[in-house]
């Protein structure tokens, strides 16, 4: 099988636990791409929260992608274009937003770069204390880096949203998601609900998906999705990892991610996507 174009998922995969690149793995890449692979950041994250990535490895030199956002937006750094599909609506919003205030879940939808926060008044009391006492920013970390994105307190049905939504992020304990994950799926079957980590779980159109990115971007590219290795450890790369030629799960990945894989690599902080990529291109 002749690999043409190799997808990474970001958080726990391309990154290691101190959200930097394997030196190792970087190399990796950087000979694959000169030997004319194609490269795609298939991530949860918008353009600027990938820019710390793509900028050191020259995706902006050539023909490569982002799939942004698990996939709704697809970025060609080759002829600047931007490729947006389905989002959420107004009313999407408030339907999820009372699904929030039932489950007692933290709720953040994602409205390009405005983050707004819905959340009881009580769990908003015990983030502050938390933030206070371990010293967490209460945003999550997502406004960071960029000067411009927001994030904005959300009242029960005293502000409606106005912008599309692209998606929207639950924030509870690791140990309530494990009791609580078929009801929420339940409760939001008009969504595609994925776990990506043990306390974050994002809400997305249905059918949006980073294997739905790949695929118009293989049609772009003129290659069929037999000649893409992609590599995940979360729940919103399985049908990316089912759909391509090799799909490669992290050492360090959910066990539905391994069974969903073709490969299982070392871990995301034992240049695990590295040591794949020398064994499969032989480079």
């Amino acid at each position: 099988m002749t690999i043409k174009c190799l997808a990474f998922d970001l958080d726990g995969t391309l990154l290691t636990s101190q959200k930097t690149i394997d030196p190792r793995t970087l190399y990796s890449i950087q000979k694959a791409m000169e030997n004319g692979i194609h490269i795609i950041i298939a991530s949860g994250r918008d353009k600027n929260g990938c820019k710390f990535v793509y900028e050191p490895l020259g995706l902006e030199n050539g023909p490569h992608f982002l799939a942004l956002v698990n996939g709704q937006i697809v970025y060609d750094f080759e002829n600047r274009e931007y490729d947006l599909d389905d989002v959420l609506t107004m009313e999407d919003g408030l339907k999820i937003q009372k699904i929030c205030k039932e489950f007692k879940v933290e709720g953040i939808f994602q409205c390009g770069y405005d983050f707004y926060s819905y959340v009881s008044t009580m769990n908003r009391m015990k983030k502050k204390v938390k933030s206070f006492i371990f010293g967490e920013p209460e945003d999550y970390g997502l406004k960071a880096g960029m000067e411009h994105r927001n994030f904005i307190n959300l009242p029960y049905e005293q502000v409606k949203l106005t912008q599309d939504i692209n998606k929207v992020i639950l924030v509870q304990t690791g140990n309530f998601f494990e009791k609580n994950i078929d009801a929420l799926k339940q409760a939001l079957s008009d969504y595609d609900v994925l776990l990506v980590g043990p306390q974050w779980i994002e809400i997305m159109p249905k059918n949006v998906s980073k294997a739905s990115a790949i695929e118009k971007i293989t049609k772009k590219l003129g290659i069929s999705m037999n000649e893409v290795m992609a590599f995940g450890d979360a729940q919103n790369d399985i049908e990316m990892i089912k759909r391509v030629g090799i799909g490669v799960a992290m050492g360090n990945a959910m066990d539905e991610v391994k069974e969903a894989a073709v490969m299982v690599a070392d871990s995301n902080d034992d240049n695990g996507i590295g040591k794949v990529i020398d064994q499969v291109l032989g480079l």
